[in-house]
């Protein structure tokens, strides 16, 4: 049995993951995609769809960005794989690079509900896409469609982004976790990208794997990085699927 939830991050949704979820359907994955409702989606937390009796099972929670923070805690308690795309433990860094990050995020806070929202978060998505492009079509169904709870949603997940600095809750130590970065991320700094590792390299007791992109940005959408994903959670790691006691 295998099985996957997918978490979008900050301002998107779940259909992010249509490629995605083609996919590993086709390979025989089932596939449910949470969904937060900053749009006109209706919010949706989904569990996963098989007890842990099975002779053997993958349950493989995929999170983008602040969707390892979004995603609900006890289905990332349960889950046997974590992958975690352009993630991050503390998004601010310390230091230098601190200052900068945190005036861009709060002009972003302040944009929300405003004549400036709609410019905003059209920069945000051409940001998150670089070097790639985005569909007008795809990029304008961001802006247009934001309702007032998704507004309140908006800043409440914006300020548990700018005040994050610690593992997603519900991740246990003894997870397969697999770290994918984009080199190209204009979202993250590096210096997150290494809090993120040092902090799982502390909480797993060993290395995680890193697959790194070098032709990507921060939202993901070649074919052949999907496929590399696919490829870790079937193939490298079959030697780890999870047997129940």
């Amino acid at each position: 049995m295998k099985e996957i939830i997918a978490m979008h991050g900050w301002a998107g949704d779940s259909n992010q993951w249509s490629t995605w979820e083609k996919i590993f359907k086709s390979c025989d994955w089932e596939w449910q995609a949470s969904e937060r409702g900053y749009k006109d989606i209706s919010p949706h937390t989904p569990k996963w769809n098989h007890n842990s009796n099975q002779v053997e099972f993958y349950r493989v929670a995929i999170c983008h960005s602040l969707g390892s923070h979004l995603i609900d805690k006890e289905v990332l308690h349960t889950a046997t794989h974590v992958v975690l795309i352009n993630s991050f433990s503390r998004f601010i860094p310390s230091g230098k690079e601190n200052r900068p990050i945190g005036l861009a995020l709060n002009r972003m806070m302040n944009a929300i509900n405003t004549p400036n929202e709609i410019a905003m978060l059209r920069k945000f998505h051409i940001k998150a896409y670089k070097p790639n492009s985005i569909s007008v079509k795809s990029s304008e169904s961001n802006l247009f469609q934001i309702s007032d709870s998704g507004r309140l949603k908006l800043k409440n997940d914006l300020n548990l982004l700018m005040n994050s600095d610690s593992l997603p809750i519900g991740l246990k130590n003894s997870t397969k976790v697999l770290i994918v970065n984009s080199e190209q991320d204009y979202i993250l700094a590096n210096q997150t990208k290494e809090k993120l590792t040092e902090d799982l390299i502390n909480h797993l007791g060993a290395v995680p794997k890193i697959i790194n992109l070098q032709d990507e940005g921060h939202s993901i959408t070649k074919i052949k990085n999907i496929k590399k994903v696919k490829h870790w959670l079937e193939f490298e790691h079959a030697k780890n699927m999870v047997y129940p006691s």
